[in-house]
């Protein structure tokens, strides 16, 4: 699956602390997933799923699952993706929203996920500063 637009990694333990924040606020309220994308359906089709983590995506809650990955455009900063982790038994199940509430993919995972993440530089930088206003933006319309 290819996207028009460059994307940025970033892993909740080396932040932006900012992105996450948005990350968070924006999906906090959300309690259903549009689950029928059909990368999805593939790759769910592929592999055998517990029944308690399907429930989990058809009731999504974001206080039950961990945020670990964002995704951004590289040319907007704001985020296009987030990962979330959900641990049931011994297994890390790590399910990828994307725009709309729509799953992208959900895979067990068995590595860190800490791959191809950005930790510093300019784009963390642009990253952090986007979504900081973003942020800010948001408390100033509450405050109105």
């Amino acid at each position: 699956m290819t996207t028009r637009f460059q994307k940025a990694r970033f892993h909740i333990d080396s932040g932006p602390k900012s992105l996450f924040d948005r990350i968070h606020f924006k999906m906090d309220s959300v309690n259903s997933l549009n689950l029928s994308a059909k990368h999805f359906v593939e790759r769910c089709n592929g592999r055998i799923l517990p029944s308690e983590i399907i429930q989990k995506m058809q009731n999504f809650d974001a206080r039950e699952w961990r945020l670990v990955v964002g995704e951004v455009r590289v040319d907007t900063g704001k985020f296009v993706n987030s990962t979330w982790e959900y641990i049931f038994g011994d297994e890390k199940y790590w399910l990828t929203i994307g725009f709309g509430n729509v799953a992208e993919t959900i895979v067990k995972k068995e590595s860190s996920g800490k791959d191809k993440i950005i930790s510093s530089g300019l784009i963390y930088d642009f990253v952090d500063t986007v979504n900081e206003k973003l942020m800010t933006d948001e408390s100033q319309k509450c405050n109105q």
